[in-house]
């Protein structure tokens, strides 16, 4: 039983004083180093971060660690502030939601096969909300220069964190987080072009810590398998509706997945849809706590 000890670790980050960062799961007991690769100053370990709500995890937060692990990053951290869980969101609490983080953890590391760094996963909390606040615990938890953190966003959250209008210096001001920092960057329907995305990054200074990447279109075969519904047998106008649905469902990109579309596709009932946007795993917990239902 995982939940009193997801209990007492959110009981650690509001305690007095607060633990600001803190791992509750680890893909071994020396993550982020591995044997082959020890904690080296000449060639820090590079952690890929999401920091997400993960209300609840989609195979879309999947692909953007699947981007992230390709572009050069040795180990993947899921990491949720404490603070986004308490501003009275709807949907899961913070244990629900670490322990979906923690299953596509898991699945990830039993279960990934083209991608090392996806196997080398851990899940995380943190107190604080600003990316500059947030990056430090997670550095000083190991030692020093021997980790480099690569933040996973997508452009409206790139775009608030270069806004000059949160500076009074923008390139002074970032300069820290950059020493040991990067940023990987991923488009998002309706958020503008890549030049558009570049727009405050080249005004900051800090182009050349910035990588775009792009996630697919759709999931691989695999997933899709997974995803999908057997409607095989149904009859009549039912089977009308069960096909359109599977359609509508197959048919969703992976840009287009969101942790709000599986709320609304369950407040619908739409389980098709769920199916295609969520993990099997992710899927148990939600219908094993009741979430999203109303």
């Amino acid at each position: 039983m995982r939940k009193p000890f997801l209990q007492l670790a959110l009981a650690k980050a509001k305690g007095l004083p607060p633990k600001p960062f803190q791992t509750t799961l680890t893909a071994t007991s020396s993550w982020p180093f591995t044997i082959d690769r020890p904690a080296s100053t000449t060639r820090p370990t590079r952690i890929a971060v999401l920091d997400s709500s993960f209300n609840p995890p989609t195979k879309a937060h999947y692909q953007l660690l699947k981007a992230a692990a390709r572009v050069g990053c040795d180990a993947v951290l899921l990491l949720l502030a404490t603070n986004n869980v308490d501003k009275g969101q709807t949907g899961a609490g913070a244990v629900e939601r670490l322990e979906m983080m923690e299953a596509v953890a898991m699945d990830s590391i039993r279960n990934e096969k083209e991608d090392p760094a996806l196997r080398h996963m851990a899940v995380g909390l943190t107190i604080h909300a600003r990316f500059m606040d947030k990056a430090q615990p997670i550095l000083d938890n190991y030692p020093p220069n021997t980790v480099q953190l690569s933040w996973i966003m997508g452009h409206d959250t790139m775009t608030r964190l270069f806004d000059p209008k949160y500076y009074n210096d923008v390139y002074a001001d970032m300069a820290p987080f950059f020493e040991q920092c990067d940023v990987i960057c991923s488009s998002r329907p309706g958020y503008g072009t890549r030049d558009e995305m570049m727009k405050f990054v080249e005004a900051s200074g800090h182009s050349k810590k910035v990588i775009l990447v792009d996630i697919p279109d759709d999931v691989d075969e695999e997933e899709q398998k997974i995803g999908a519904l057997n409607i095989e047998g149904e009859v009549g106008s039912e089977q009308g509706e069960a096909t359109t649905t599977a359609t509508r469902a197959r048919g969703i990109q992976v840009k287009e997945m969101s942790s709000t579309v599986v709320r609304n596709a369950i407040k619908s009932q739409d389980w098709t849809l769920v199916d295609r946007c969520v993990l099997p795993s992710v899927r148990q917990l939600i219908e094993k706590n009741g979430l999203y239902s109303e």
